[in-house]
């Protein structure tokens, strides 16, 4: 099983950039937040030196292949303090992801944060997520990069449901990561985070188990701080709205000395599963 930053890593070769997709990162095909991590890189592999990631934003056209990709990546607007990247990912002619990502080099500014994260128990407090499924539960590949602990573990493996709604609070924490001082990498475990955790967690408030799926149309995710030396990630996720076939779920991320990482959120459509 590779690593994220090894999974994630974007040659370039002659102005060309390709990466590879790891079928270890499998969750109805290559995980959204995974793909996401590597257009996020590939924005970072032309963004100026001194710069990190502002914002990103994308929609998912297609299912990406597990293999090589090729990647396109173009700088709109190259400002002093700004530059806004577009990315296109391509499995050979065909792009199935296209972002938008704001990079900064600012550092200074007014700093004012209103909103404080919840109080919960920190991870060392919790048992692993492990613990709580049945001997024999199938899991995702991709789940098996990370060290998980939920606040509340509900889930269907157990018969249980959330009675306050589609609301779940947990950390998580990616296994053998290193960021080597890359602030696009190190931007990429709570965007991996934005985008997995709505569908988990609208499925914690419903008393019937889904008979359909739900893949992402689309991220976005706005950079507040980097994790740094941060190993556990606190969620705070929230997916209650769905309506006209539309799931749309929200999420914070916060380190665990209590500083505000990311913010952001996707819209889900459902789909009914094969038979």
């Amino acid at each position: 099983m590779g690593t994220f930053q090894d999974d994630t890593a974007v040659t370039k070769i002659d102005g060309k950039l390709t990466a590879t997709l790891s079928r270890d990162w499998e969750i109805w095909g290559p995980s959204g937040g995974y793909v996401s991590a590597v257009a996020l890189r590939a924005a970072g592999a032309i963004a100026p030196p001194g710069h990190r990631p502002a914002s990103y934003s994308c929609q998912y056209l297609s299912a990406g292949p597990f293999g090589p990709i090729r990647i396109e990546a173009e700088p709109v607007r190259q400002g002093r303090n700004v530059w806004c990247i577009n990315v296109a990912l391509f499995d050979g002619g065909k792009r199935f992801l296209q972002a938008q990502v704001w990079t900064t080099n600012k550092s200074d500014g007014p700093h004012k944060i209103d909103c404080a994260m919840p109080a919960v128990p920190k991870p060392s407090a919790l048992r692993p997520v492990e613990d709580f499924l049945p001997p024999g539960t199938p899991r995702h590949p991709f789940w098996e990069h990370f060290e998980s602990k939920h606040v509340d573990f509900i889930g269907w493996e157990n018969g249980q449901f959330d009675k306050r709604g589609s609301v779940a609070e947990q950390w998580q924490k990616l296994r053998d990561f290193d960021a080597s001082g890359d602030a696009f990498l190190d931007c990429g475990r709570p965007l991996l985070l934005v985008d997995t955790l709505p569908w988990l967690t609208f499925e914690r408030g419903l008393d019937i188990k889904p008979d359909y799926i739900a893949p992402s149309l689309d991220l976005t995710v706005w950079f507040h701080d980097l994790p740094g030396p941060a190993e556990w990630l606190f969620c705070d996720c929230h997916s209650d709205v769905a309506v006209g076939g539309l799931i749309h779920g929200r999420v914070r991320v916060w380190s665990e000395d209590g500083r505000i990482l990311a913010t952001g959120g996707s819209n889900l459509l459902h789909v009914a599963r094969r038979r």
